[in-house]
């Protein structure tokens, strides 16, 4: 039997959700609701079964300012309108249900640098390697 010379680079799932990220992306765009100005979608991902798509989004403005709640509920209230789009534009036997869910990477990685910048200002100097063996020249 032979194999295929040229297979598709990226799963079905894959294509599916980028498609489902860039159709939310633009939807919340074109809603224009205050409370999810400075959303951003950073990412879908969509079951094999294609029954699901996790959208995850970065509201680092409004998680600052303790607004996390009102973005939460703004983007359940246009749930289902966004869901009719892609049920419209996705073409596939079985469109997958989103569910909005906080994509955390951003505001972990904006804490460890935090820490890590912390750490670097309390440094008191380079420490002694404690398995290093005297210099035996040095006396």
């Amino acid at each position: 039997m032979a194999r295929r010379s040229n297979p598709k680079p990226f799963k079905r799932t894959d294509r599916i959700g980028e498609l489902v990220r860039e159709i939310v992306a633009s939807e919340l765009e074109r809603i224009g609701d205050d409370r999810l100005e400075l959303v951003t979608v950073t990412a879908a991902r969509v079951d094999r079964s294609l029954a699901s798509a996790e959208v995850f989004y970065s509201a680092m403005l409004a998680e600052a300012d303790g607004r996390l709640d009102e973005v939460e509920e703004a983007l359940d209230d246009v749930r289902w309108p966004i869901q009719q789009v892609i049920n419209r534009q996705v073409r596939a036997r079985r469109t997958p249900q989103i569910r909005f869910l906080p994509d955390d990477v951003l505001s972990e990685a904006m804490r460890i640098d935090d820490v890590l910048s912390q750490i670097k200002d309390s440094d008191p100097g380079p420490v002694p390697d404690a398995d290093a063996s005297p210099d035996p020249e040095a006396n």
